[in-house]
């Protein structure tokens, strides 16, 4: 048989001076006995006292009639709570327990808090974008394709034998499809010396000059064009653009600013180029993409070795960042496999790809266009 422990050690203060006398408590079912060394034993009756700190040190006052100051118990045993509980009248107890502040209990609560409301703005929207970025008609991702391309400079009078090269390309990729495509592929040429090629929605894609610049082959630009357009085909862009505006609107209408929603749309094509795909849709692009490439009958290698020739550049880059010259190249370089990551892992299942299909034929890929001489 276990025997409850009742005695506690504790200080009171009797409110007349700052001297805290050393008491022994006793706790019976009806009352609290309090017994010192300096004082006459004391009588506290529950219905009395009230909690003042529920936790260690625990602190109790003392009512007194009108006139008289209040006199405080303070004990430090971290045990004296529980027991406490355990003595008092029930009544007591319960009137304890609602009334008293629980740090841990507020804690945690505001950790659920925060975490409903970092679901709210992170994993909500894109649940509900994921589900519903699929029942977005064409023509809406066109307007909003259309609005990202008109934040870009591109030429408005590309050279016609490269935009032409370009555009058979995509022409032959889009009627590769097995199943067919709404979208109307459309192809950009951006001015600038930076590595990199963009799918929007609804089917613009933006390539860089400096991509234009590193292939050397029609077959190497089919392979950027096809993995783009695969972009496009599975409403990556669509998707990602989505996400980020959801959240930025879910946060705008809780902070009651509702400018702030117009505005997230109007940065959306600032930020295109820093979304980002995920490493399953990259993957999925480099698939598609591969059999985009096999079903039109065009040599597969072309997307493996411009692939290649952008990891060797990023390479290139991150070995040679601390020199003055690659500092002003930074600025002109954007490396398309920095938005495209894991590259070897990548290189390795096109690698794959193109070993299961090894057999096939592959038909030359305008070999009366001299892209060597025509290219920027």
């Amino acid at each position: 048989m276990v025997t409850r422990r009742l005695q506690f050690k504790g200080s009171l203060f009797d409110g007349q001076s700052a001297q805290k006398h050393p008491v022994l408590i006793e706790l019976t079912p009806h009352h609290i006995s309090l017994t010192g060394p300096d004082l006459l034993s004391l009588t506290w009756l529950y219905s009395n006292i009230h909690w003042i700190a529920g936790t260690v040190p625990f602190q109790i006052e003392h009512r007194l009639p009108e006139g008289k100051q209040q006199e405080t118990l303070v004990v430090e045993d971290p045990d004296f709570f529980e027991i406490f509980q355990k003595i008092s009248p029930v009544d007591f107890s319960r009137k304890r327990r609602k009334n008293s502040f629980n740090w841990k209990t507020f804690l945690a609560g505001v950790l659920v808090l925060l975490l409903f409301f970092y679901g709210a703005l992170k994993i909500a929207p894109n649940y509900f974008v994921d589900h519903f970025v699929e029942k977005i008609p064409v023509v809406w991702e066109e307007t909003l394709g259309d609005m990202v391309l008109s934040a870009f400079p591109v030429d408005k009078d590309p050279d016609p034998e490269v935009i032409q090269l370009l555009n058979n390309i995509t022409r032959l990729l889009k009627q590769s499809v097995p199943e067919g495509t709404p979208y109307d592929l459309k192809i950009y040429i951006l001015p600038t010396k930076k590595v990199n090629a963009l799918a929007l929605p609804g089917g613009n894609i933006i390539i860089f000059e400096g991509l234009l610049k590193l292939a050397d082959s029609p077959e190497e630009l089919a392979g950027v064009l096809a993995h783009e357009a695969q972009h496009i085909f599975l409403k990556h862009s669509t998707q990602g653009i989505l996400r980020n505006f959801a959240s930025g609107v879910l946060l705008a209408l809780v902070m009651g600013d509702a400018n702030a929603v117009m505005d997230g749309l109007v940065s959306i094509a600032g930020q295109i180029n820093t979304l980002g795909f995920s490493r399953k849709m990259e993957l999925e692009a480099d698939r598609k993409g591969m059999e985009l490439m096999l079903h039109a009958k065009i040599n597969p290698q072309g997307m493996l070795s411009i692939f290649e020739k952008l990891m060797k550049e990023e390479l290139r880059l991150e070995v040679s960042k601390n020199s003055s010259s690659t500092k002003k190249n930074s600025r002109k370089i954007f490396s398309y496999l920095s938005t495209h990551p894991s590259a070897q892992s990548r290189l390795k299942i096109l690698d794959n790809q193109i070993k299961e299909n090894s057999k096939k034929f592959w038909i030359p890929l305008y070999p009366n266009s001299n892209w060597s001489k025509i290219k920027p």
